[in-house]
């Protein structure tokens, strides 16, 4: 599935193959960054955070929690994002992130999946649908927007139910 986005006007090949291109590595960009969740080792992750955030991320990054989230804020800039990534893992023992499904929607990518965790102080499994829009400018991601509900995230790229 695709977004319907802007892209070149005909008789301009190398322009859409630039934009088809760039379009496919923030895609790639997307898998790798969520598949650095998938192992479940909370500690290597946070451990890898400084050097991912700085590699992948814009420094003008801005940050946005779920507004639904209890705790949910926005954070901007690398440190802004490391401290987010640190403030919710706090409240689990063990964390995974299951990357289910990528659409390619141009300078925004929409990653649906499913996180699974064990709460560092209760001990109870959860899990729950988490769904993010990646926005990137010169290949580095400089937005990102969670949301928990899938028809929102769907809707903020453009695309309907």
């Amino acid at each position: 599935m695709a977004c319907v986005c802007g892209g070149a006007r005909r008789g301009a090949p190398r322009l859409r193959d630039t934009w088809r291109a760039m379009s496919r590595e923030n895609v790639e960009l997307v898998e790798g960054l969520f598949g650095g969740a998938a192992g479940g080792d909370k500690q290597a992750l946070l451990a890898a955070l400084p050097e991912i955030i700085a590699q992948a991320c814009d420094p003008e990054i801005e940050w946005v929690e779920d507004p639904e989230r209890a705790d949910g804020r926005i954070h901007r800039g690398h440190e802004g994002v490391r401290a987010s990534f640190e403030e919710w893992l706090t409240g689990f023992e063990e964390y995974e992130f299951e990357l289910e499904e990528v659409i390619d929607c141009g300078d925004d990518v929409l990653a649906l999946g499913t996180e699974h965790g064990r709460g560092a102080a209760s001990g109870a499994a959860v899990s729950s649908r988490n769904h993010a829009v990646l926005t990137f400018r010169d290949g580095r991601l400089l937005r990102y927007r969670e949301f928990y509900d899938e028809r929102a995230a769907r809707q903020a790229v453009g695309l309907s139910d």
